[in-house]
């Protein structure tokens, strides 16, 4: 009787207990996922947050230094068209020099002593890039979504703008060459007069003033050029500043 009633009563106990045992664990397990997936989801929305935060502020600094891109070309326009007055103006003077050494007798309708001075310097194109060199350091135009674009502001920049600086300073070192070397040979800047009967040295001066006012027509016809690109570039800039 007593070992009927120890099994009746231990049987129904154990197996109450499994159970419950059985459903803590269940408890605890779905607890324990649910808490872990939280987790996993917080920290991924805060990844993703921060991504996007970050995302937005690369795209807000992308579209500061564009905006300084364009204030930059904009300035570089205006300094263009001081230069084509200044190149014109220096044509002009050294077209009249040219014209004199090529007479017979220089000693005669000697030019004005201004038309000299215009020989020892004369303004080139020289202009700004810390914009566009910031944009290519810190990777910017990745950001900028008309590759089109960005491919024309490359080629400005590296190519049309970098060959007519390039040779602007060539130029101007001519410019430099003549003004030393070979016009203080020829003309007394303090007299304003011819001080000099010497055909080698007056035949040095016309072939380096002939051959400096070939490169002049060149150098008006690259600014030309450049100022068109120039043009055309603030347009499309101004245009995808407007758009986004």
């Amino acid at each position: 009787m007593f070992r009927l009633t120890r099994d009746s009563c231990d049987n129904p106990c154990n197996r109450l207990t499994q159970q419950k045992v059985s459903n803590i664990n269940k408890n605890r397990f779905y607890k324990i996922a649910g808490e872990a997936t939280l987790i996993f989801v917080s920290v991924f929305v805060a990844i993703w947050l921060e991504s996007e935060w970050q995302n937005r502020a690369d795209r807000n600094e992308a579209r500061e230094s564009f905006s300084q891109l364009l204030a930059e070309l904009r300035a570089d326009q205006e300094f263009a068209k001081l230069v084509r007055l200044d190149q014109t103006e220096y044509r002009e003077k050294a077209s009249i020099i040219q014209a004199w050494l090529e007479n017979e007798n220089p000693h005669l309708h000697i030019p004005d002593h201004d038309v000299f001075e215009s020989l020892n310097s004369v303004r080139t194109i020289w202009p700004r890039r810390a914009a566009w060199t910031t944009m290519v350091a810190s990777g910017q135009l990745g950001l900028i979504s008309d590759k089109s674009l960005v491919a024309r502001i490359g080629d400005f920049y590296e190519h049309q703008q970098t060959r007519l600086v390039y040779n602007g300073e060539s130029y101007d070192l001519a410019h430099e060459v003549i003004g030393i070397n070979y016009v203080p040979e020829v003309w007394d800047f303090q007299r304003h007069e011819l001080m000099t009967s010497d055909h080698q040295k007056i035949a040095a001066l016309h072939g380096r003033v002939r051959w400096l006012n070939e490169w002049s027509d060149w150098y008006l016809d690259s600014l030309g050029d450049y100022e068109e690109a120039l043009d055309r570039l603030v347009v499309d800039v101004e245009e995808y500043l407007q758009a986004h």
